[in-house]
């Protein structure tokens, strides 16, 4: 099973709706969110950025053009991630942006895997889009 939290925020290639990091970031440098909540993001931040290998890989080949088609997922056993990305989309959620988790056990092709996460290319199956 993998994992991902989903907001309707920014849009990624191909419709699918962004993940954490980046509403987390923009909240994060904003001056318009009060301090406390964004130096309560950087602490969220700063643990993915301690912990959580950057993929090597997002972009696949279709009909000879590279496509940034990736998408992130955690994998279901990747306990300590997945509890800071909760306590993250909470702070998300304060800053007024809704924030939902979804699970798959089809997230795609497999473009690159670690101990905690997976990118895949979505298909058909696989849930990217809030609804």
């Amino acid at each position: 099973m993998y994992v991902r939290f989903l907001t309707p925020w920014w849009r990624l290639p191909r419709g699918a709706d962004c993940g954490l990091f980046g509403p987390a970031y923009y909240f994060a440098r904003d001056a318009d969110v009060p301090e406390v909540l964004r130096e309560a993001l950087w602490v969220e931040i700063r643990w993915f950025e301690a912990h959580l290998p950057v993929p090597r890989r997002f972009k696949v080949k279709s009909r000879g053009r590279w496509l940034s088609d990736g998408i992130c997922w955690f994998v279901d056993d990747a306990r300590e991630p997945i509890a800071r990305a909760f306590g993250l989309a909470a702070l998300i959620g304060e800053c007024g942006v809704p924030v939902r988790k979804v699970a798959t056990r089809r997230p795609g092709t497999v473009l690159y895997r670690d101990a905690w996460q997976i990118v895949a290319k979505p298909d058909a199956a696989t849930p990217v889009v809030w609804h």
